[in-house]
């Protein structure tokens, strides 16, 4: 019995819908935004500006496909900042001078040495599609000239902003181990040479 051959047309076609197919699934299209954490709560209102002689940090999380039911959690040296899910963002106020804000994922993390100035705002944000077997985060600065910073706009507008309550200083605490051995790893480590740097002037 002949087996059945494929046209040329048939060929292209199927070739073209793979090819639609693997750009919706790694591009990073949007999924859908994700449940508040359970160590998060939503904010009533977005941010406005930091107290006097603060600094603010806000921390975008954009939509995405891929691993849209996961979450990340953002530290501030030892501090818990926020667990961010897909499409949220949170805004952290914190003393100028030197930090260092990670995340943690599964395969995957990052680690920003941060020099902020009183009375501005940063953008962190939170990238997607690290990872072999699962998913991963890593999160990245967003410099002065980045292309990104044409995205906080609608990032701010379209987020869910969350904020850490005061029930979650028990999470905190059960992860100060985790915390201190990535910090090592990236300021004086075998990762010392993936640290990223924000400068003071890389504020909005």
């Amino acid at each position: 019995m002949n087996k059945p051959r494929l046209t040329k047309l048939t060929i292209r076609i199927i070739g073209l819908f793979s090819l639609v197919l693997s750009g919706a699934l790694f591009s990073g299209c949007a999924g859908p935004m994700g449940h508040t954490s359970k160590y998060m709560a939503v904010m009533s209102a977005g941010p406005s500006a930091p107290p006097p002689g603060m600094a603010m940090v806000c921390i975008h999380r954009p939509r995405a496909g891929i691993g849209a039911k996961l979450y990340t959690a953002v530290w501030d040296d030892a501090k818990f900042v926020a667990d961010l899910g897909n499409g949220h963002s949170s805004a952290y106020v914190c003393t100028p001078g030197l930090h260092h804000f990670l995340n943690l994922s599964v395969e995957e993390t990052g680690c920003i040495e941060a020099q902020l100035l009183p009375d501005q705002i940063y953008d962190l944000r939170i990238d997607g599609g690290y990872g072999v077997w699962i998913a991963s985060f890593k999160i990245v600065p967003v410099h002065q000239d980045a292309e990104g910073k044409k995205l906080v706009a609608e990032w701010t507008r379209k987020n869910r902003w969350v904020e850490r309550p005061s029930s979650s200083a028990a999470y905190e605490q059960a992860r100060q181990a985790d915390i201190s051995r990535v910090i090592e790893e990236f300021t004086t480590g075998r990762r010392h040479d993936k640290l990223q740097h924000l400068a003071p002037d890389d504020h909005r």
